[in-house]
């Protein structure tokens, strides 16, 4: 009897998870390090990977620019002044505008430089005032795309998990005009460490529709993340392009291209003049439409978007209601957290 018993027991679950309607929920969605632990740890260091790593993400992000002797390394900006010492350090290397660009200097001088959180470099003070302290005496250093890339593998293979990369390449026509041919690199480092297929566990993500075109042309055969906001890219004037990819047009357009559509937060939830509400827009149901995923930035605990009171809200809103494939956050840990709670993972 006691043998009987078991067996239908077993059956019994087997048959919980796989009777229609009561089978575990099949939206999963997925969760990306921006810059990684950034809300955490001083942002693209490979510290801040580490923790994001630890706290069970699905992609960790790189932001890349390319120095002047077309090296890969991971920062967000094209500037070095808003995360590094560079103007302690090279006082004399700036440009007209006051700014020290990345593609000025070889990576062994980007190399020297002290990483800390990021501040406004004409005054000094820290963006996010509560994170990690701005004046300390560790050495952080600006990574090269390719050690995220091992460090990343080394860490899937010593704990067995599977975790992906998450490659955005900033402003590829300015580096192109600096004679940086950065997506090419780009594209071919990520081939090089194996993550050129569908399949991959890599996302190739760009501000530049230009580029996104040019990404498929040049071999690229992972999947592929259209970003888009209401300005456009900060070195070329295309917030037109950027507002036509936001029509039926351009999606469609986009959609031969793109599998991927990676929309700033404040185009799916319009927050309204007073910031105290906001509207749901159907960008993303567009999108979809047109056959691509949906993915949003960012989100931030210390920075709430407008129209909502608390992290619970905007959770809920991205995945009880907009229903992401995908999100990016510098605070990964709440996310993971939540849909945990939330039984979605």
């Amino acid at each position: 009897m006691a043998r009987k018993s078991l067996s239908l027991f077993c059956a019994a679950c087997m048959l919980a998870v796989t009777v229609p309607g009561m089978a575990a929920s099949q939206y999963h969605p997925e969760v990306a390090a921006h810059r990684g632990a950034s809300g955490y740890m001083p942002e693209h260091t490979l510290e801040a990977k580490s923790l994001a790593y630890a706290m069970g993400v699905d992609y960790i992000e790189q932001d890349v620019v390319m120095t002047r002797d077309k090296k890969l390394m991971v920062m967000h900006d094209v500037f070095l002044d808003t995360t590094t010492d560079v103007a302690r350090r090279f006082p004399d290397r700036k440009r007209k505008d006051g700014r020290y660009y990345a593609c000025d200097f070889t990576a062994d001088e980007i190399r020297s430089l002290r990483v800390s959180e990021r501040f406004n470099p004409k005054t000094g003070k820290a963006i996010f005032p509560g994170r990690f302290p701005l004046n300390t005496t560790i050495e952080y250093r600006v990574p090269f795309l390719e050690e995220e890339f091992q460090q990343v593998q080394g860490l899937n293979k010593s704990t067995g998990h599977n975790i992906g990369v998450y490659v955005e390449v900033k402003e590829p026509d300015f580096f192109a005009k600096q004679g940086l041919p950065i997506l090419e690199a780009t594209i071919d480092m990520l081939t090089r460490y194996g993550y050129n297929s569908p399949d991959s566990r890599a996302i190739l993500q760009i501000f530049d529709y230009d580029a996104v075109r040019k990404a498929r042309e040049l071999g690229w055969k992972g999947p592929l993340a259209m970003l888009v906001e209401a300005d456009g890219q900060g070195q070329k004037d295309d917030a037109a392009v950027h507002g036509w990819l936001q029509t039926d047009e351009g999606l469609k357009e986009l959609a031969r291209y793109a599998t991927i559509y990676a929309p700033d937060f404040a185009l799916l939830a319009v927050p309204s003049q007073d910031g105290k509400s906001y509207t749901r827009s159907d960008l993303g149901d567009r999108a979809r439409k047109a056959g691509m995923k949906l993915h949003t930035w960012t989100f931030r605990v210390d920075s709430m978007p407008k129209g909502f009171k608390t992290t619970k809200d905007v959770m809920d809103f991205c995945f009880k209601d907009l229903k992401l494939d995908g999100i990016f956050s510098d605070f990964p840990d709440v996310v993971v957290n939540y849909l945990k709670e939330n039984h979605l993972r």
